[in-house]
């Protein structure tokens, strides 16, 4: 994302899930891959599964095929928690909760996902993600007044605010949340906004605008198509977000 001197970005995520058997953890923790994790002194390890079904064709018609997998995901934390990593036979991902900027994160999910594939050569992704979520908090009083698309307007494109305007009433407005899903063929973008409110069915009485970008692609890749795609998810989600917010907004983030 760009770089302010503030953000609002309370999540960062990226991911990437496997095909079904080609990290086939089994025993310890590999120790080849503890290398790329000597920053994440904080571990620990969790059962979980997940639910797989097929359809297969038979003469009688279609049959559904449902098997539960199960599997160890381990977690590693940097000092204070300001980096969360998971690893397991399924999916590796990394999340920052306070954005330090694109370039690390992505230099560390990239030795994460090398060192899986020395450990494992065959390994193939089969869904790549990246996800940038922002709360737009405005609580100041200079902001100017108001919890609708009246104040809203002057910080966010309007074109985003035509159910907050349908609503028409500050006092009763609950909860306000969009969704806008875009198909660029084998890439994918999903685009969260609106009022989520925190403290729901409560009526709202915050100013917090979500704006939650997930871009990914579902099509099967090598480890190594991975960098690439992962900078043109980043200026697709640079773009979302310049095009979201206002010069009004921007002003504001510049501040220090």
């Amino acid at each position: 994302m760009p770089r302010y001197a503030r953000d609002f970005l309370t999540q960062v995520v990226l991911r990437a899930d496997f095909v079904s058997g080609t990290a086939p953890f089994a025993g310890p923790f590999p120790a080849a891959l503890l290398p790329a994790l000597e920053d994440y002194p904080e571990r620990n390890s969790i059962n979980r599964s997940r639910t797989e079904v097929r359809v297969q064709k038979t003469p009688q018609g279609p049959v559904r095929d449902t098997r539960t997998i199960n599997f160890l995901e381990h977690n590693f934390w940097t000092e204070g928690r300001t980096m969360h990593a998971a690893v397991c036979s399924e999916y590796v991902f990394l999340s920052q909760p306070r954005y330090e900027g694109y370039a690390g994160l992505r230099d560390g999910f990239l030795e994460l996902l090398d060192a899986m594939q020395s450990q494992f050569p065959a390994l193939k992704v089969r869904r790549l993600g990246m996800r940038y979520v922002n709360e737009i908090k405005l609580p100041e009083a200079d902001a100017g007044p108001g919890l609708g698309a009246d104040f809203w307007e002057h910080y966010v494109n309007p074109w985003l605010l035509g159910g907050l305007r349908f609503a028409a009433n500050d006092g009763a407005l609950a909860r306000h949340m969009c969704t806008t899903e875009l198909n660029y063929g084998t890439d994918r973008a999903t685009i969260r906004y609106g009022i989520f409110n925190g403290e729901y069915p409560r009526p709202n009485r915050r100013r917090e605008f979500i704006l939650d970008t997930d871009t990914y692609c579902q099509t099967p890749m090598d480890p190594g198509a991975v960098a690439a795609k992962l900078d043109e998810y980043h200026a697709a989600a640079c773009q979302v977000f310049e095009a979201a917010v206002t010069d009004a907004l921007r002003a504001r983030m510049d501040r220090p």
